[in-house]
């Protein structure tokens, strides 16, 4: 069972992880146009590298994931249950109370219409390839997240043998959300640390379901 959990449990932050890749593609990139600021260009071929490259690389990361947890045993598609009414109800709940927090935090603004307005303003009529670059970028953020709570359930639930905790959520908070503190700020942090609880808790009320899952998480890490 040890062994069962650490497998996992490495699965989780190798998760994690990958998220970090995205400062490699930046610091690679710094060297090729002498920035690490890709947003001073005039252009938006570096934006849409950096953000091509980075996903393109997630996505190998997801996939190896996918693939070594499958080898394993663990299918992280296998749950195919459907959720009661009253669990899509909370969701639905959770999903808006989302939206009103990113709402507040953006000074009463909301989120993908605040940063359409700013690339409107930097790029003109090209705002709308970012857009759909940097919202692109999001989806397949928000599957890196939905790795670390799918594989951080399973270990909490091996060690603990509590089904019905967020472990997974608490594992993403205590990851993605805590570095928040250290590298933006406490409220950040805190707010990060929150959401991804929610994360987890969507995750469980659907059933471990991860097809219908992740595009709830994902509607709620990018509203």
């Amino acid at each position: 069972m040890k062994e069962k959990a650490g497998f996992y449990l490495g699965l989780a932050l190798l998760a994690f992880l990958f998220l970090g890749v995205e400062i490699i593609v930046l610091l690679v990139g710094s060297k090729l146009y002498g920035t690490m600021n890709l947003f001073g260009f005039e252009s938006i071929i570096p934006i849409l590298a950096h953000w091509g490259t980075t996903c393109a690389l997630w996505i190998l990361g997801i996939w190896l994931l996918y693939s070594l947890s499958k080898k394993r045993g663990f299918n992280v598609f296998e749950s195919k249950s459907k959720p009661p009414v009253i669990n899509w109800i909370i969701v639905i709940a959770l999903l808006i109370c989302s939206v009103i927090a990113s709402y507040i935090s953006w000074d009463m603004r909301f989120k993908p219409a605040v940063e359409f307005g700013g690339m409107t303003a930097s790029f003109g009529s090209e705002a709308i390839l970012v857009f759909v670059g940097q919202y692109s970028y999001y989806i397949v953020e928000s599957a890196l997240f939905l790795a670390i709570i799918v594989f951080g359930q399973k270990f909490g639930e091996l060690v603990f043998r509590k089904n019905n905790v967020p472990w997974g959520g608490l594992f993403c908070g205590l990851t993605w959300g805590l570095a928040h503190i250290l590298t933006q700020s406490l409220t950040t942090g805190i707010y990060c640390v929150v959401i991804s609880i929610a994360f987890g808790a969507v995750y469980l009320l659907l059933k471990r379901n991860v097809k219908f899952a992740y595009p709830v998480i994902t509607l709620m890490f990018m509203l």
